[in-house]
């Protein structure tokens, strides 16, 4: 903030930081705003407190949105994987179906039209594709795409060769009006407001400079802070994270004349999150879908059970022996004191293992209370 503002606006600006709602800190920029004298040493304050303005509105009018919403059953399934497809058009999300090849033409016409999920089995589980045309977010099933998209494990982003930037911006665009934003574990961020101590960076990512970061930070109203960065977190998964959007897993799928390591420099996302069509559908297809999607399948045995649940339960991935007992119920946390466990199936060798212990896809596990 520039030091010659007249004393009344300094304590407004007080005000601003002090706001303990999005509306009350609206308004208190609008008088903010309008006690800033207008000439050319506050042209960039202006012009910060007027973006500030514009951030919040949008904020504001997306959570009345959704407080307004009517509430939309949506059944994704408890041992389902659920994957959201996003393109510009029907036209693309019909052929990139087609050439699945799971799905017959009718049922890929049914789910278009009706926004109905197209599943198929894999292993002991359900995969589901939800295909969603972007040009249907502003109408009347609103309610129903938000449903989707926050049960949603993975979104897949179809580019088309013509102008995979613009496409990708939209969705990203499109996905933040629903509380959304793509990021993989790899390309996160976070930031912890302080009161006094400036801005502290831990650890390095390939997409941003520190000095790039204190510039936001200011834009955005914070002097003091703790941002923690991933490896390839950009400017879009801080600001995301700072909102308070819930991050989800995703690819691009660009087409096969594109180079997916420029675009991916380009877009500043993992090299990883981008794969050409044709290498994304040859060979198990189902497999890079549930790998991607970042969960995985953990059978439980009760202790008085003979053996584990045939079906297995979702969660997300790395997970703890812990995080799974508070996941299952809070109480079982509470009162955990080891978990037995069989890697490699039910007939494997047993471990006892502490709350603290990371589980893989497929484990058998068996919570031991005290």
């Amino acid at each position: 903030m520039v030091t010659n503002l007249p004393p009344q606006a300094e304590a407004q600006y007080k005000k601003v930081v002090a706001s303990k709602s999005k509306e009350e800190k609206l308004e208190n920029l609008k008088i903010f705003l309008s006690m800033i004298p207008e000439h050319k040493g506050t042209e960039k304050l202006r012009a910060q407190v007027k973006r500030q303005i514009s951030r919040l509105q949008e904020e504001i009018l997306v959570e009345k949105k959704r407080r307004s919403s009517r509430q939309v059953v949506f059944d994704k399934g408890d041992n389902t994987v659920l994957t959201t497809i996003l393109a510009r058009d029907k036209g693309l999300l019909y052929d990139f179906l087609s050439h699945i090849r799971l799905f017959g033409e009718q049922s890929i016409l049914d789910s278009l039209n009706e926004l109905k999920p197209l599943s198929t089995s894999f292993e002991d589980i359900a995969v589901s594709f939800m295909p969603i045309p972007m040009s249907l977010i502003e109408n009347r099933r609103y309610s129903l795409i938000q449903t989707i998209l926050f049960k949603s494990d993975l979104i897949l982003v179809l580019l088309g060769k013509a102008d995979p930037y613009g496409e990708y911006r939209l969705a990203r665009e499109v996905l933040s009006r629903f509380g959304i934003y793509l990021a993989s574990k790899n390309s996160t961020a976070s930031f912890k407001s302080l009161k006094a101590g400036g801005i502290t960076v831990v650890n390095k990512s390939r997409f941003l400079r520190e000095e790039e970061i204190r510039r936001f930070l200011a834009e955005q109203g914070f002097e003091s802070g703790i941002v923690n960065l991933s490896e390839y977190a950009s400017l879009y998964t801080l600001e995301s994270s700072i909102r308070g959007l819930q991050r989800r897993n995703f690819l691009l799928i660009v087409e096969d004349d594109l180079d997916e390591e420029k675009l991916a420099l380009e877009l500043k996302v993992p090299v990883e999150n981008v794969i050409k069509t044709t290498v994304f559908l040859q060979g198990d297809f189902l497999t890079k879908v549930f790998e991607a999607s970042g969960v995985m399948r953990i059978y439980l045995k009760p202790p008085s059970a003979a053996a584990p649940s045939e079906k297995p339960i979702l969660v997300d991935r790395d997970i703890t022996v812990g995080e799974l007992a508070s996941k299952i119920h809070k109480g079982l946390s509470e009162s955990l004191k080891y978990a037995r466990l069989w890697r490699g199936g039910f007939k494997s060798t047993l471990l006892r293992v502490s709350s603290s212990f990371k589980l893989l896809d497929k484990d058998v596990v068996e919570l031991r209370t005290k």
